[in-house]
């Protein structure tokens, strides 16, 4: 049979993944978002709402309806890497989150409180491991997979750890790890100020020198607490990262201002938006629209830091 597998996804898919290692067990052949291809059979999963869609026999995904399941005997095999060319392993130790986010699709989907080992996904020819948990440190077991990492002797990728479960034993934990990207935290809401900051406090103790923490924008904030957020976090020597909830122009003009880390010449980021101004942010607006009608934002970063 031809299978045709179609997502959205910028990086990788961990569903597909899993359902062209079924696939290509059988004989069959698999081909990934060509969409022209006269495939047998389709296969969809969709990240975002809003987008091209091609038509498919199953579609599942956040995009769609983050309730859908693969099967059990596929969900259990280890996913084809080589569908997204990947040189990592990639898995779930722990599903579930205690959190209730409105703004996150991770409350509507199955929260599954099963542990799973790494060496259930892990591929033992890579010496990288990215974690997709929602939320590890919810996990009874999460020290039993760090333990297993660090016997493994891996570098570890993970997409955010939530600093309000913080403690001195999980942070000493992080800083005992080989990070493959600095770890990633996130400050989502003004009312966890307190536990954030006593977080940041924790890693500071431990010693974690270095950690990029997500700044959700737009939701229920305005931009003077985003600013704030992103001042605090920068006073502990870490850098924010924007998400926008909507990408409204003033705010992605602030991520793309974050992303180019001008703040890093100044004592606060405050001040460092204030002084970005005159002759080379007009500049900078300028470029950016350039930016947007096709310029490559690596090309725009480059001459920036020329200047």
């Amino acid at each position: 049979m031809k299978i045709l597998l179609l997502t959205d996804a910028p990086k990788h898919n961990l569903a597909l993944s899993k359902i062209s290692a079924y696939h290509k067990k059988a004989g069959d052949e698999v081909m990934l978002n060509m969409p022209l291809w006269k495939a047998d059979y389709r296969y969809a999963s969709w990240i975002f709402e809003d987008g091209i869609r091609f038509g498919a026999y199953e579609a599942g995904g956040p995009g769609v309806d983050p309730k859908v399941e693969l099967p059990d005997y596929i969900e259990k095999l280890k996913p084809d890497y080589g569908l997204f060319n990947l040189h990592h392993s990639l898995g779930y130790t722990f599903r579930a989150c205690l959190r209730k986010c409105p703004f996150c699709k991770v409350p509507l989907m199955r929260q599954d409180r099963t542990h799973h080992s790494i060496w259930e996904f892990h591929n033992p020819k890579f010496d990288t491991i990215e974690l997709l948990d929602n939320n590890i440190f919810y996990d009874p077991f999460w020290k039993k997979t760090f333990k297993e990492i660090h016997k493994a002797r891996l570098k570890v990728i993970e997409n955010g750890m939530d600093l309000r479960l913080l403690d001195d034993h999980r942070a000493w934990w992080i800083k005992q790890l080989r990070w493959a990207k600095y770890p990633k935290f996130a400050w989502d809401r003004m009312k966890d100020e307190r536990k954030i900051t006593e977080g940041m406090r924790l890693l500071k103790k431990h010693s974690v020198k270095k950690a990029i923490i997500y700044v959700l924008m737009g939701f229920d904030t305005d931009f003077e607490e985003d600013l704030h957020r992103c001042e605090v976090i920068h006073s502990f020597g870490f850098d924010p990262w924007p998400m926008l909830y909507e990408p409204k122009l003033e705010l992605r003009r602030f991520r793309n201002f974050i992303t180019l880390r001008y703040y890093r010449q100044y004592k606060t980021i405050g001040e460092a938006w204030r002084n970005f101004n005159g002759e080379k942010r007009r500049k900078w607006w300028k470029e950016g629209k350039a930016q947007e009608k096709g310029a490559g934002r690596n090309q725009l970063s480059v001459r920036l830091d020329e200047e």
